[in-house]
């Protein structure tokens, strides 16, 4: 049975909000789930539920907690007991297939680098997200973890993310596009006109550059950027989420006609939260470390945390890991790489 390893201590609501994901995810999947954190505040919080499942879900104590504020290296250096490392080297040692945590990104990804260690091929791990369009959710990587990337490895993300979009999403040949400020060839700067003659030379199905009106429509399946764009176009749609739902709630309030036409429209504005809300993806999968590494929301609801601990499984269950490193393996980017800067 496959096991996730939770970060008990991670998020702005823990441990609550992560012990109730955790029993959500627990009922849908066949899975073992361990809480690591501070082993005292768990029992205690586990002793206000009916029937938890102990046999499905344990505790892992670890006394230090990783602050949203603390700064990811010295945390690392310093709180070597903490629950994001400790559920980490769980991971490495093999006493869970995967770790989810909602705790402090950078933290998440400083540790999951250095101790899960990198896949052969891979120059740096990537944060990778799936985000919501008019006809299907897509991939979008990198969500932030490298703001300055090199053709070379904007083309290895966009090989990891196609094993991705094939393997959690099942889309059997992902349409593949560079996130870029027009469609043709010659537009953007020379690291993504680089990128975008390498892209061509592999085995990827490759559509060209996307502009970023695009990831609305749903017309592919993988967008690659670095980290500094794809985290502002995140944000951006988080805000755009947010503005949507403050600006009816006002309307609401203007008057009675208002308050009647949007209860008159409440299922349609279900149908867009469940559509566009975060909480229904869980959380970004950092590909390219040796492991799973999933990481959620800071502020991530119970529904988030199952997601989570959902795409954690189906990474497991699908050899994610396996896969990524033989799709590196089979499009010898090394080679490519090598003639693309020789050759100017």
């Amino acid at each position: 049975m496959i096991t996730i390893a939770l970060d008990a201590m991670g998020g702005d609501f823990f441990p609550d909000t992560n012990l109730e994901g955790a029993l959500l995810a627990a009922k849908k999947l066949p899975i073992k789930i361990i809480l690591v954190g501070d082993k005292v505040i768990l029992e205690k919080k586990i002793k206000q539920f009916s029937n938890f499942p102990t046999d499905q879900i344990s505790i892992h104590h670890a006394d230090e907690i990783i602050e949203m504020t603390d700064s990811p290296s010295k945390a690392f250096r310093k709180k070597k007991n903490s629950s994001i490392h400790v559920g980490l080297n769980l991971v490495k040692e093999n006493k869970a297939q995967a770790f989810v945590s909602a705790g402090n990104t950078g933290a998440v990804l400083t540790a999951s680098t250095f101790i899960l260690g990198r896949i052969e091929g891979v120059d740096r791990p990537v944060l990778t997200a799936v985000i919501p369009s008019e006809k299907k959710p897509l991939v979008m990587l990198d969500m932030g973890s490298n703001v300055d990337c090199k053709p070379s490895q904007l083309l290895q993300f966009a090989i990891m993310g196609e094993c991705f979009s094939k393997e959690i999403m099942e889309v059997k040949t992902p349409k593949v596009g560079l996130l870029n400020i027009g469609e043709e060839k010659e537009k953007g700067n020379i690291i993504t006109q680089q990128t975008h003659d390498l892209l061509e030379k592999i085995n990827v199905n490759f559509i060209g550059n996307i502009e970023g009106k695009e990831l609305t429509k749903g017309n592919v399946d993988v967008v690659v950027c670095d980290g500094f764009v794809g985290n502002n176009m995140l944000k951006f749609g988080e805000g755009i989420v947010k503005m949507f739902k403050a600006f009816f709630s006002e309307e609401a309030k203007r008057s009675l006609l208002s308050m009647i036409a949007l209860l008159l429209l409440k299922p349609t504005f279900k149908r867009f939260k469940k559509k566009f809300d975060y909480d229904e993806y869980g959380g970004a999968h950092f590909l390219g470390v040796n492991g799973i590494s999933i990481i959620a929301h800071g502020s991530a609801s119970e529904i988030a945390i199952k997601n989570a601990i959902n795409m954690a499984y189906q990474s497991v269950k699908t050899n994610m890991v396996s896969k990524i490193e033989n799709a590196l393996t089979k499009s010898e980017l090394q080679n490519i790489s090598e003639v693309t800067v020789s050759g100017g």
